[in-house]
């Protein structure tokens, strides 16, 4: 298992369209990924689960994937996160 600390920084944070994203890449991966923040966790493969966290910008979030592929998985949602899910600051 691998887990990493992530900050929401987009300006929307985890809203419609980046919960989407996250899933479209979760979805890609045999592993098991999910998203912690604010005490909520939540299965990186479901939108309404990711949205109802309610992770705004600046929020910390708690990455884990384990299984087949999981460090691929990892690097390419911290990616999303990094690059402020593709919106402009």
């Amino acid at each position: 298992m691998q887990m990493q600390e992530l900050t929401v920084n987009n300006p929307r944070g985890l809203h419609a369209r980046a919960s989407a994203q996250i899933v479209e890449v979760a979805s890609r991966f045999p592993c098991a990924v999910s998203l912690t923040a604010k005490g909520r966790r939540a299965s990186a493969r479901s939108i309404v689960a990711l949205m109802l966290l309610s992770a705004s910008a600046g929020t910390l979030v708690q990455l884990e994937a384990d299984g087949p592929e999981e460090a691929a998985a990892m690097r390419e949602i911290a990616s999303l996160f990094n690059s402020g899910f593709g919106e402009r600051r």
